[in-house]
């Protein structure tokens, strides 16, 4: 595994500054970088776990999808989540009030924010159906009941366990999964890659608007309480996620 160099900044911000805002705008503001610490990370996983290369062996392919899957059920459940979030009394209100006059282009763009996130109806029944949650035996009877064309379980296996794999229960919960997208999506037979697609760019909006919405309190907030130059750092990563998207500034 090879290793780099990444430079990384650290801008401290002075507890007078945040001691500055109101009770709500100082909740906001620790709650939407919680938010894009966490959707960020998803990102970037969900980016690495495709697979990237012509091998279409089904023990590396299959096992490989499914983790990418099981990163796109937990994106599902965050991002859903996180516009739950941007929706309550507090965080709406220092968006309204705060953020967006100071944002360029602020209200479009949350409106076009909005416009995304709507467009993936699936979110929602996937947070609650297997996001957050295990299926329950209703859920999965049908799928878990031999039909015509069933072949035989298979199961993928190394000298550990951590190569171990349950095909058919994947093919089970990939079924179920499709199914449920399908359900809303109105596409028959849903792409996985193109649904994973969709995801890595709702992820990607949703954490462009959350940064630039972090940078206002900032920038616009707090300037007059910052350090004039941040404290540059050089840290060596050799994590294949990081060196594939070096994302710190």
């Amino acid at each position: 595994m090879t290793s780099r160099s990444v430079q990384i900044h650290e801008l401290r911000i002075p507890l007078q500054a945040i001691e500055c805002l109101s009770e709500e705008d100082r909740f906001a503001y620790y709650l939407l970088g919680h938010m894009f610490n966490e959707l960020m990370c998803l990102q970037k996983l969900v980016a690495f776990a495709l697979p990237k290369h012509d091998d279409i062996r089904p023990a590396r392919r299959r096992p490989e999808l499914a983790q990418a899957l099981a990163l796109f059920r937990l994106a599902c459940s965050k991002i859903w989540e996180a516009k739950l979030a941007l929706q309550t009394k507090e965080v709406s209100q220092t968006l309204r009030m705060v953020v967006l006059p100071k944002l360029e282009n602020g209200i479009a763009r949350l409106k076009a924010l909005n416009a995304e996130l709507n467009s993936a109806p699936w979110l929602g029944p996937l947070r609650n159906g297997m996001g957050f949650h295990f299926p329950d035996f209703k859920q999965w009877r049908a799928d878990t009941t031999p039909q015509v064309g069933w072949v035989d379980d298979i199961v993928i296996f190394g000298e550990s366990s951590g190569n171990t794999f349950y095909e058919a229960s994947e093919t089970i919960a990939q079924a179920w999964m499709f199914r449920e997208c399908a359900r809303f999506d109105g596409e028959i037979a849903p792409d996985p890659d193109r649904l994973i697609g969709q995801m890595i760019n709702l992820l990607a909006t949703m954490n462009s608007f959350l940064e630039d919405s972090l940078g206002v309190f900032i920038v616009s907030g707090w300037a007059s309480h910052l350090d004039e130059e941040p404290t540059r750092h050089v840290v060596a990563v050799s994590s294949p996620a990081m060196s594939a998207t070096a994302w710190l500034p």
